[in-house]
């Protein structure tokens, strides 16, 4: 059978109407949702894309693999690499420079790798801040080169569409104003520090979340596009495809713990708005439209394609507590933070998260430096419905220190000079905010 793994980069459970969400940003996913499985606790290991991408390549969850911008990825550990021995073509198609482009190697896994080109049809350019083509552009490369069957192939499709800035197509822009384009124009790209600094009110985050929405309708599409081009060439009922978010996006929601600062974009926060990502799995021949209440973890994504290519299914649901884990904020973010705010230690305390169900909700346990609670959350759109204090916060502590300290650690990466960093990959980042 062939893999695929579609991700909807930036894209968090609460903002698809899979989840619940007022808006019709996902219809494409409800139709595919009707013959394959969906979860509705999947959990992101961290909060942004470096982390996520190298805990679902190689199952390591990120506080065992420590993987960020300083350091290599160590050959031979992800799943993709376990395919082509096994016989598989690899391909990895995506606009987002840490995978594709960055020294940490993430883009060693494939032996095809199709980013921004230096020309693309005017069909596929929709932006004006970010100037590259929209996914469907990799998706047209991706299907062009799933084409040729000379043996099975396994791809990672990663849509930057519903990634900052959110420049959706008019065929899909139905929230979004020209205050809302005008702000964000406005904005830097890395729009964080302008934020937690002062200079802008957090309120202003909800006009940006109204060009999200178009933004996820348009990754949604291109969901649907690709699926029913595969459907139409037979290749749907030979495929295992796993669509999801790797993180969330944060628009300016309240901490719960004190100190916790407000949710803005990713990196930083710890919210539900970026680890509570939508999952959907569909195995050859379809499912039954089911829906899985547990907490899942994207890190059983290697165990979920071994099971697969066994003839088997495995579950998304771990046999260990779903965790996540914030790594440290450094390099040019940190200045960043540094230069625009008086005092921003909080932005950069270190918070890590377990999930479980008590009864029928989902239980998080979880920490931003030293203060730590617990929440109960019924569903992605819900409110979180109570907040337990009832536990000291060295409980809570310990509790999550327990589960932690049950995983193995693995040395899977080696230091990268920090001078390593090509021009060329900057530039590619530095149009999605990074630099």
């Amino acid at each position: 059978m062939n893999i695929l793994l579609i991700v909807l980069d930036s894209v968090r459970a609460k903002n698809c109407s899979l989840y619940g969400h007022r808006r019709e940003t996902t219809p494409e996913l409800e139709a595919l949702a009707a013959e394959a499985t969906v979860y509705d606790h999947a959990r992101a290991p961290s909060n942004w894309t470096l982390p996520c991408h190298v805990s679902m390549f190689t199952g390591l969850e990120t506080h065992v693999h420590e993987v960020t911008v300083h350091h290599r990825l160590n050959p031979g550990h992800t799943v993709f690499e376990w395919l082509a021995n096994e016989g598989y073509k690899t391909g990895l198609f995506t606009e987002n420079g840490f995978l594709a482009s960055h020294e940490v190697g993430l883009k060693n896994a494939f032996e095809t790798v199709e980013t921004i080109p230096e020309n693309a049809h005017d069909r596929y350019l929709t932006g004006k801040i970010n100037d590259g083509p929209n996914g469907y552009y990799y998706a047209d490369r991706f299907l062009s080169w799933a084409e040729d069957r000379g043996k099975p192939w396994a791809a990672c499709l990663n849509l930057m569409d519903g990634h900052r800035p959110f420049e959706p197509a008019p065929p899909y822009d139905h929230w979004g104003d020209q205050r809302a384009r005008r702000l964000q124009q406005e904005l830097d790209l890395r729009w964080e520090p302008t934020f937690h600094g002062g200079d802008r009110p957090y309120w202003q985050l909800n006009g940006l979340e109204s060009l999200y929405d178009g933004a996820i309708r348009q990754a949604d599409a291109i969901v649907g596009y690709v699926t029913e081009h595969l459907r139409e060439q037979g290749m749907l009922e030979e495929t295992l495809l796993v669509v999801c978010g790797d993180h969330g996006d944060g628009f300016g929601e309240d901490g719960y713990l004190p100190g916790e600062p407000p949710a803005v974009s990713h990196i930083v926060p710890m919210h539900e708005s970026l680890l509570h990502v939508p999952l959907i799995v569909r195995h050859p021949g379809g499912n039954g439209g089911d829906r899985i209440s547990k907490p899942a973890a994207l890190t059983r994504f290697p165990t979920v394609v071994r099971a697969a290519i066994d003839g088997g299914r495995a579950s998304f649901v771990p046999e260990h507590l779903v965790v996540s884990t914030k790594l440290p904020v450094t390099a040019d973010l940190k200045r960043q933070f540094e230069a625009a705010s008086e005092a921003p230690e909080p932005l950069f305390a270190p918070s890590r998260a377990v999930y479980d169900t008590v009864g029928s909700v989902v239980r998080k346990r979880y920490h931003h430096g030293d203060a730590a609670g617990t929440l109960l959350t019924p569903s992605a759109n819900a409110s979180v419905v109570d907040r337990i204090d009832r536990d000291s916060e060295t409980l809570t502590h310990t509790a999550i220190d327990e589960v932690f300290n049950r995983f193995e650690p693995q040395e899977v990466r080696s230091p990268r000079p920090d001078d390593e960093l090509q021009t060329e990959t900057k530039e590619q980042l530095r149009a999605l905010g990074y630099y």
